[in-house]
Formats: C-alpha cells, sequence, structure tokens
C-alpha cells in the first residue's frame, strides 16, 4: 500500500515538473512580440504620419525594442490609401509586417458666426448674415453652405457638408425683414452719344435682390430725329415692394453740329484680337471703320458688320512686291478681298485704304508711279480712298498701350480726326476703351467713314 502511494506521488511530482518546464520555456523563450498592431490605419489629412504600434524581440520576463525599416510613403497632405511595409530584424531573425494607411479628411468645417442673429427674407431665404466657414481641406465652402428658417421658432439652422462628408451644423435667431431695394446694372455704358436718325439698341439692364427673382422694367422718351439727352429708365420692384431706379443718359446731336468727330479705323484685320476689340466698342456702342485683309476668321467680320460697323478694304495679301508691281496687280488683289467681304455679309464695298496710305514710297521699288495713277484709278472705279491725320503709331515707334493713348489724344483735331490703329496689336486695342472715355467725356463724337467723309489724303510721292 505504502509502495503504490509513493508511486502515485512520484508521478504526480514528474507531470508536475513537466509542466513546470514547459512553462518555463514558455517565459524564457525568445521572440517577436507585437503590441496595438492593426493590418489598416487611418490618419488625418495633413497631420503628421507616426507609427502607433510597437515591435520588441524577447521573452515576457525581458523585450527589447526594435526599430524597423520602412518601406513606402505616406502622404498626408494627399488624401488616398498607401501601402507600408515594416522589416524587423534580431540577430539572424526577421519579422516582416504590412500596413494599409488610409489618409482621410476626418474633420468638421467650422461655422464661425459673427453676427447676433440672422435677417431672413419673408420666403425664408437667408438675407443677411456675417459668418465665416473654414475647412482644413477645402478652400472654399460657401456654397455648401444650406439654410432653413423654421417660422415658428424663428431659428435659422445652418448646415454645411465639405467634399469629404464632414457635417457641421449651428442654429441662430432669425428675424424676418425685407427692406432692402434691388440692385441694377446697367449693361453697357451709362452714356450713349448718337447722331440723329442713328439708330441705337438697347443694352438692357440686370437687376438682383436679397430676396426675390426680380425683373427689370425699362421705358424711354428718346427722339432719335432731334438734338437733346433724352433717357432710357429702368425700374425693379421687389414682393415687399421695395423699388429701384437708375437712368441711361442718350445724347443725340446733328453731324452737322458736331465739329469735334473722331473716325477710329483699324487696318491688317481680322486677327485673335478684333473681337476683344468689338466687345470695348459694343460696351460704349462706339461704331469705327475695319479696313480688312484676307486674314482671320469670316466670322469675325460678319459681327463687324452686324454689329454696324463700317467694313471697308485694305488688301487681300498685304504683300507690296505683288500689288505695287502693276495697276492689274492691285485691283486682283483688292478685287479678292472685296469678293470675301461680299460673300460674309452681302455687302460690297466701296471705301478702301491703301497698304503703307497713299503717300507711300515703298511702292516706287517695284513701279515707280504706280501711286500717282492708282489715286486716280480707284476713284475712276468708284472707290473713295481714305488716309489718316493721327498715328497710334502702333505699327511702329511705340509698343505700349500708353504710348497709343497718349498719341492719339494728344493729336485730337478741333473738327475731324481720322484715327489709324491696328487691331492686330493687343496693346493698341488696350488703349481703345481709356481713348473713347476721354473722348466721350471733351465733348468728341465718333462715326465711321462714309462717302461723305473727309479723306484725309496725304500728298503722293511715286
Amino acid at each position: 500500500m505504502k509502495n503504490k502511494l509513493l508511486k502515485e506521488r512520484i508521478i504526480i511530482i514528474v507531470f508536475l515538473l513537466i509542466i513546470f518546464s514547459e512553462l518555463l520555456y514558455i517565459v524564457l523563450k525568445q521572440n517577436f512580440k507585437i503590441i496595438n498592431y492593426n493590418k489598416i490605419k487611418y490618419v488625418e489629412y495633413n497631420e503628421k504620419y507616426t507609427i502607433d504600434f510597437e515591435v520588441c524581440y524577447g521573452n515576457f520576463i525581458s523585450c527589447k525594442k526594435i526599430n524597423p525599416e520602412i518601406n513606402g510613403i505616406v502622404k498626408t497632405n494627399k488624401i488616398g490609401k498607401y501601402f507600408v511595409n515594416y522589416i524587423y530584424k534580431y540577430n539572424d531573425k526577421q519579422l516582416n509586417l504590412k500596413q494599409i494607411v488610409k489618409v482621410k479628411d476626418m474633420t468638421k468645417p467650422i461655422i464661425d458666426i459673427k453676427s447676433s442673429e440672422a435677417i431672413v427674407c419673408p420666403n425664408g431665404k437667408l438675407s443677411k448674415l456675417d459668418y465665416i466657414v473654414s475647412d482644413n481641406y477645402d478652400k472654399d465652402l460657401s456654397k455648401n453652405v444650406k439654410t432653413s428658417f423654421n417660422k415658428d421658432k424663428a431659428i435659422l439652422d445652418i448646415s454645411v457638408k465639405d467634399s469629404n462628408g464632414n457635417i457641421s451644423k449651428k442654429s441662430i435667431k432669425g428675424v424676418v425683414k425685407d427692406d432692402e431695394a434691388p440692385k441694377i446694372t446697367i449693361n453697357g455704358n451709362e452714356n450713349i452719344y448718337l447722331f440723329i436718325d442713328q439708330e441705337y439698341t438697347d443694352e438692357g439692364a440686370i437687376s438682383k435682390d436679397n430676396c426675390d427673382k426680380v425683373s427689370v422694367e425699362t421705358t424711354n422718351d428718346i427722339n432719335n430725329k432731334q438734338e437733346g439727352t433724352y433717357h432710357i429708365t429702368y425700374t425693379s420692384t421687389d414682393k415687399s415692394g421695395n423699388k429701384a431706379q437708375i437712368q441711361r443718359n442718350v445724347i443725340v446731336k446733328d453731324k452737322k453740329n458736331a465739329k469735334k468727330v473722331v473716325y477710329l479705323t483699324f487696318d491688317d484685320g481680322p486677327s485673335q484680337y478684333t473681337n476683344k476689340l468689338l466687345d470695348v466698342l459694343k460696351k460704349y456702342n462706339v461704331k469705327v471703320t475695319f479696313f480688312v485683309t484676307g486674314k482671320g476668321e469670316d466670322s469675325v467680320i460678319l459681327r463687324e458688320y452686324q454689329e454696324g460697323h463700317k467694313v471697308a478694304l485694305h488688301t487681300n495679301s498685304h504683300n507690296y512686291a505683288n500689288i505695287y508691281s502693276s495697276v492689274d496687280n492691285y485691283f486682283n488683289d483688292l478685287n479678292t478681298i472685296s469678293q470675301r467681304v461680299e460673300r460674309i455679309t452681302g455687302y460690297k464695298p466701296n471705301l478702301i485704304r491703301f497698304p503703307g496710305g497713299s503717300s507711300n514710297t515703298v511702292s516706287k521699288a517695284y513701279s515707280k508711279g504706280i501711286m500717282s495713277t492708282l489715286t486716280k484709278e480707284v476713284e475712276n472705279r468708284g472707290y473713295k480712298y481714305f488716309d489718316w491725320n493721327i498715328s497710334s503709331g502702333d505699327a511702329g515707334g511705340t509698343t505700349s498701350s500708353d504710348g497709343v493713348y497718349n498719341n492719339v489724344i494728344s493729336s485730337l483735331k478741333e473738327e475731324s480726326s481720322i484715327v489709324l490703329q491696328h487691331d492686330t496689336q493687343e496693346f493698341s486695342i488696350d488703349a481703345v476703351e481709356r481713348i473713347i472715355k476721354y473722348c466721350l467725356e471733351n465733348g468728341y463724337m465718333f462715326s465711321t467713314l462714309d462717302e461723305n467723309s473727309p479723306s484725309a489724303h496725304h500728298g503722293v510721292n511715286n
């Protein structure tokens, strides 16, 4: 009996020793230990990226922290998914961990309200509120702001959602009120100058209101048969009865009594800049004369014609060696550009300007005396030619809009000023609005050339 009991005790002791040795092995066994590791990590946009887990090598009693080799770049200034490999080495052992790092914008926009209350239109639309919306990712969230007015509680709810789905909300007291009149803006110039019988198509006006969608009513007392100052009146009224009114002045003059007339003329186009010039002319209802060539788009010549400008003839090729080598060559070139204009507009011009002007001397190199012949022959064939008495200098001598402006303004005549410019030069076009403003403010009128206009002929030098 005693032997049996001893034997059982020995078995138990051996078993316990085996378990203890196994536990001791586990406790003392050296290996990699991973703490707080996740396969997917989220990082806030534009914040610093750091490793938020640890790896050590050792056992339960002692574990040495190991710094990894990192393969992969995380750009926190760019939203997206990044893949990073971490390699941990200790003696001859190695551990590889992979992590997906997602850079996201997780920050809500900030609504900073400066007002103590919001002014709300009768229709519930926000009228006035001083606030700033800022966001760590989006530059401008003003279009994302939404408002909702609870009339019973007199509370305006404001919400904004950024491009990454983060939403912020705020509420403020709302007061219903509309005592603000619409704002009317006149299209084009506020002062329009016309000659008697000259037609004017009004460009109208637009009106905006803080609360309502509004329209503009237009009335006028224009009589383009008689000199005088007339008005186009624009009126706009919102649903709360707030009314706004503004006027455009239309000054009608008799061409016979207008001594100071400016004829702006443009050679060598159309070009890539001509539409820009036409926009300026349309703004001030100023009509000019274009001496066109075979260059540029047909649509630009058509626009010149349709907007009331005079389309006249310059040259098809602007090749001096060809057009001034003989009378026939000159008229062949002139007929070509004439046919182009007639094809585009349906109108056959009879106003011309010689390349280089009638006083040019370059023609001597190709045909002696040809200008003396051509100046007479064009009139025999029903044309009227024009030179100029003011040069803008944009074909040489100046390369700035200031230079063009000063050249023109300083040379204006008391009666008729025929100004030479080129719509192929952007800097020259940039000076036109200033020239127009100066002239209108100083009593000058603008007109296109016609058969009865002064021709400003130069002396023929060949």
